[in-house]
């Protein structure tokens, strides 16, 4: 999967779309330094959401911010 955009949504939330589920829209929040899926808004075109997708969906957009440390250093981390 790969991260195609991303655009700030105003309270610490980010919008972002993988090419995956073009048609789909991921809001992502931020939970003290890292970023975390919050809701899919999914489109019926696109294949359904897995968790292991949400998952790679966090990774890559906290690659993309620099926050990939705090993410893989996070509590709940499977």
């Amino acid at each position: 999967m790969k991260l195609i955009r991303w655009t700030y949504a105003g309270r610490g939330r980010i919008r972002a779309y993988f090419d995956l589920f073009p048609a789909s829209t991921v809001v992502l929040s931020k939970i003290r330094t890292f970023y975390f899926v919050r809701q899919v808004q999914w489109n019926e075109r696109d294949p359904v959401v897995a968790k292991k997708h949400l998952q790679e969906m966090e990774y890559l957009i906290n690659e993309e911010l620099d926050t990939i440390e705090a993410y893989k250093k996070r509590r709940s981390s499977t």
